[in-house]
């Protein structure tokens, strides 16, 4: 399989581009028709873990990459998975900041490419998470514009960023 350029070119270009760990995700990825609602309920990112929450495999369902909207899932789902990817044969554990860096990246993906329909469907999500998402969403929308500023094309700064204002805001 293969992922349209955009997200590829997107992914280079903020430094999230590592090979090996692109090829992995490439051989854990299924695309899913998001037109069909049984289908598009299972786009995401699974961590496959063992009984002892060790990370073991990470699975990524992502639709069709037929239009921007589609690439900005694409973008969310991925960099999930390139978030996590060398956390596999460690313990895992999610938390308060697993989607602050898809919707940073997002945010990303959005400033540099801001059609009618990406700034509409962004406007939507950002919505739709201040009214009816996990605390998980909220707080990653709490904090991304506050990561932007101080956005360096380093995910691990990022991360450390987001995990520091955790403690600042919790």
């Amino acid at each position: 399989m293969e992922y349209h350029s955009k997200v590829i070119n997107f992914f280079k270009k903020h430094n999230l581009y590592d090979e090996e760990t692109i090829n992995y995700l490439k051989e854990n990825t299924m695309l899913i028709e998001y037109d069909y609602p049984d289908e598009r309920a299972i786009i995401g990112c699974f961590y496959i873990l063992d009984q002892n929450n060790i990370l073991r495999k990470i699975k990524v369902n992502i639709p069709y990459p037929n239009n921007e909207k589609m690439i900005l899932i694409n973008i969310h789902e991925l960099v999930h998975g390139i978030e996590n990817y060398k956390k596999i044969g460690q313990v895992f554990q999610k938390d308060l900041t697993i989607e602050t860096l898809p919707l940073l990246y997002e945010k990303l993906y959005i400033l540099e490419n801001p059609s009618k329909e990406l700034i509409a469907y962004s406007k939507y999500l950002d919505n739709l998470i201040e009214t009816n998402s996990e605390k998980e969403y909220k707080f990653g929308l709490s904090i991304r514009d506050e990561l932007l500023e101080n956005y360096n094309y380093n995910m691990q700064d990022m991360q450390k960023l987001a995990k520091k204002l955790v403690r600042k805001y919790k």
